[in-house]
């Protein structure tokens, strides 16, 4: 008699762990080893040799609804997947958020003294530039799946003296809607540009010809609008 397979867990111990426990740390502000407080505020003792095997037997005994409590609270965020993802994506992430946002030498991942500062571990440039070169793939993969004509939706807003536009692509792969963020960005790059259809539709055609090799005349274009008060 065949048994039927156990289904797969939705999270992994890792995870599990990760969204329930944080390290104690000590009146400095420093990590105390092997020890974890969880958010029921009770504090658990964990070595490394035994993974996470006593994190998880208070998880299952104190808090039974584990998997839906985190299935609710991953919805009930604004999508944000911090708990659930690995420590090295995490890392990865960390480093090129603060790079690229504050303008940043890619030596810098590699900088002693830039990383005596930090808690962001560090990484080599090569593993940096393969980081970003995630980018291009994602962007290729998008382009192989946008059909011959698609829409546009724009979702324009300003910041100080700077307008932002972000560019969504609206499509029906087998029947099914979907939309994709494709573009961003900042309208004005040049001295002579404004924020004239003139200009939106260059930036639009550029974007779409370079990053997914599609042509602005294959789309329609909306504009999302807030609903009013």
């Amino acid at each position: 008699m065949l048994s039927a397979p156990r289904p797969r867990p939705t999270f992994s111990n890792e995870q599990i762990s990760s969204y329930f426990f944080t390290p104690c740390r000590d009146q400095h502000d420093e990590p105390i080893p092997e020890y974890f407080r969880c958010r029921c505020g009770k504090v658990r003792k964990q070595t490394r040799r035994d993974g996470f095997t006593n994190l998880m037997k208070h998880v299952r005994s104190e808090h039974p609804s584990y998997q839906e409590e985190m299935q609710a609270a991953a919805a009930a965020t604004t999508g944000s997947v911090v708990h659930y993802a690995r420590p090295t994506a995490m890392n990865r992430y960390g480093r090129l958020e603060w790079t690229v946002k504050a303008n940043l030498p890619l030596m810098l991942c590699e900088n002693a003294l830039a990383c005596r500062y930090t808690n962001l571990v560090p990484i080599s440039v090569e593993t940096f530039r393969a980081t970003m070169g995630v980018t291009r793939l994602v962007e290729a993969a998008i382009g192989d799946e946008l059909p011959d004509g698609f829409g546009l939706m724009l979702d324009g807003w300003s910041h100080a003296s700077e307008h932002y536009v972000a560019v969504f692509a609206w499509y029906e792969p087998d029947g099914v809607a979907k939309t994709v963020l494709l573009s961003m960005a900042p309208i004005i790059n040049e001295p002579d540009e404004d924020l004239s259809a003139r200009t939106h539709r260059g930036v639009l055609a550029g974007m779409l010809e370079r990053d997914f090799r599609k042509q602005l005349s294959c789309c329609s274009i909306g504009r999302l609008r807030k609903p009013s008060s």
